[in-house]
């Protein structure tokens, strides 16, 4: 571990609330097919370019620019890719996994993201945690992201 990783102090947490299932809502994490459908913020499309969803799992995300409107750390019209492994998976439940940027965007090293899937009389709550984040800017450039790519996935289930 990286004398960064360890010092590393900065957490995005978020909530959102959905009105479908919480076996709906954490499936449209398991498949690659699906998610390339909606993660990443509105100033996003995104390809997902590997997809290994089981603990120990690799996976690797490239972000496609499609508006000018973001606070991408690296060229704003260049792509960005993500990438990390699953630590842990609880079906319906929880999703741990790493996360860095390996292409085009800040250096935030390995940082840790987990989603907990709840479910509620309405529907389901997530809470996305992004934990490990180096310093204020980097962590509000990922508040801002994730919170698109929460508003993306409603958006998804509601086709």
């Amino acid at each position: 571990m990286t004398m960064a990783a360890e010092t590393a102090t900065e957490v995005v947490k978020l909530s959102h609330s959905y009105v479908f299932p919480r076996e709906r809502v954490f499936e449209a994490w398991t498949k690659a097919e699906v998610l390339g459908q909606w993660f990443g913020p509105h100033s996003h499309d995104c390809k997902v370019e590997e997809y290994d969803f089981r603990e120990g799992g690799d996976y690797q995300i490239r972000m496609i620019p499609v508006r000018e409107d973001h606070d991408c750390k690296g060229d704003p019209e260049a792509d960005s890719v993500c990438a990390g492994s699953f630590v842990e998976i609880k079906p319906d439940e929880r999703i741990v996994m790493t996360f860095g940027w390996i292409e085009n965007a800040a250096d935030i090293g390995e940082t840790l993201l987990t989603i907990e899937f709840t479910a509620t009389a309405a529907g389901t709550d997530i809470v996305l945690t992004h934990e490990r984040l180096p310093n204020e800017e980097l962590r509000r450039a990922h508040e801002g992201g994730w919170q698109g790519t929460l508003e993306c996935l409603e958006e998804y289930l509601s086709k």
